[in-house]
């Protein structure tokens, strides 16, 4: 059990990989203040967090039930990438990168697609099905050395995007900015790699 435990933190932390996404996380929180900021880090990692615990103990059954198939779920999930990576080039600030909270409403931005499919992507919730089904012993319900795994990684989620919330602040408005353009553009190409490696795996798995 210790094995697997070890195996799915360093698994999961690689597959979320939050430093990557902090450009959008900064996007999506822009003219947030400081407080601000340290409570969207904790909402995301808790979006995490339930995202990757569900997948591990019902993710199997939830696409099976939908008749929906992890090349199908992997395919959206890049489309999904593509339209927040050309919002980040343009700049655009509304759609899925610049949706704003209004009064006793959420922010649904940090949730979609920032916690999935960016962190909490099918790399990631593919990962956690398949350690939770490798899990040794008869009729597991509860796998419990995946959940462990799933926690460590949101808390290195967490751990990231509250130093983000602080360099943020450090930061020149204009660098942010830059910076943004130029992940937008590194998001683009993985969002196309992820869509087109679905329908790519969709149609080697269809029936001839």
């Amino acid at each position: 059990m210790i094995d697997q435990m070890l195996y799915g933190c360093i698994a999961l932390i690689a597959l979320t990989n939050p430093l990557a996404e902090l450009p959008f996380f900064f996007a999506a929180t822009d003219g947030f203040s400081r407080a601000e900021l340290r409570r969207a880090a904790v909402k995301v990692a808790f979006g995490v967090l339930i995202v990757l615990s569900v997948s591990a103990v019902a993710g199997a059954r939830i696409l099976g039930l939908f008749d929906v198939s992890f090349a199908a779920f992997r395919a959206a999930g890049g489309l999904v990438i593509i339209l927040a990576a050309l919002e980040m080039l343009r700049g655009a600030g509304f759609g899925i990168t610049g949706v704003r909270r209004a009064p006793g409403e959420t922010e649904d931005h940090l949730w979609v697609p920032l916690v999935m499919p960016l962190i909490a992507g099918p790399a990631a919730i593919t990962a956690v099905i398949t350690l939770a089904l490798e899990e040794p012993g008869v009729l597991i319900v509860v796998p419990v050395a995946t959940l462990i795994a799933v926690f460590v990684a949101a808390v290195g989620v967490l751990a990231v995007l509250l130093a983000a919330s602080f360099l943020s602040n450090a930061l020149s408005r204009r660098a942010v900015r830059i910076f943004e353009r130029f992940s937008g553009l590194i998001l683009l190409a993985i969002g196309c790699q992820m869509a087109l490696g679905g329908i790519q795996e969709f149609f080697m798995r269809a029936p001839q």
